[in-house]
């Protein structure tokens, strides 16, 4: 019994260092060192340019004969980039809480779908309204100006948000900061 025991264990100290050994790695050769080997070049193709042609000035028409034409652009050419269905109904949604005066829940309905549009003006301006609604100027004044950062480059977007920050910062007090915002947007 006793010379059992100690086979057992044996055979089990035996399978534990085969097992553990399984997990060592063996060890490797490090890379031969990279030798930095010199291609000569070959010269670059030759690319001839042929010479523009000459164009004689009596060729030219005249400009007698070419009238300006203006195309009128309907606005809906000018669009903008497409609003997503889902913020569409968020919009409508929010829309209807704030004519019933539930600017809370219109709140939380603009930020999803600010969560949904990131990029999307309208729904910057609409929440700052309605962060002004529940008289919280400073974060009403910031999404504004995240609003103003969105719209670069659209004149008609910029004195919108610009005239929207003069009247939060007008409900706020800050008459000086209102004229500010007031001349930024007179210049859109």
């Amino acid at each position: 019994m006793i010379e059992y025991k100690y086979a057992a264990r044996r055979i089990f100290g035996s399978l534990l260092l085969v097992a553990i050994s399984a997990c060592s790695t063996t060890p490797t050769t490090p890379p031969p060192p990279l030798v930095e080997i010199e291609v000569p070049r070959a010269p670059a193709p030759a690319v001839s340019i042929p010479a523009p042609e000459s164009v004689m000035i009596s060729e030219l028409p005249n400009q007698a004969d070419i009238s300006p034409t203006v195309v009128p652009v309907s606005p809906s050419i000018i669009a903008t980039k497409q609003q997503n269905p889902a913020v569409i109904a968020l919009l409508d949604s929010a829309n209807t809480a704030q004519q019933q005066g539930d600017f809370k829940s219109a709140q939380t309905t603009l930020q999803r779908a600010q969560r949904i549009a990131p990029r999307d003006p309208e729904v910057y301006y609409k929440l700052a309204v309605t962060h002004r609604n529940l008289q919280d100027y400073r974060l009403a004044e910031q999404v504004a100006l995240k609003g103003v950062s969105i719209v670069q480059g659209q004149n008609t977007q910029l004195r919108k948000f610009w005239l929207l920050i003069a009247d939060i910062r007008m409900q706020s007090g800050d008459i000086v900061a209102a004229e500010k915002a007031e001349h930024t947007a007179s210049r859109y």
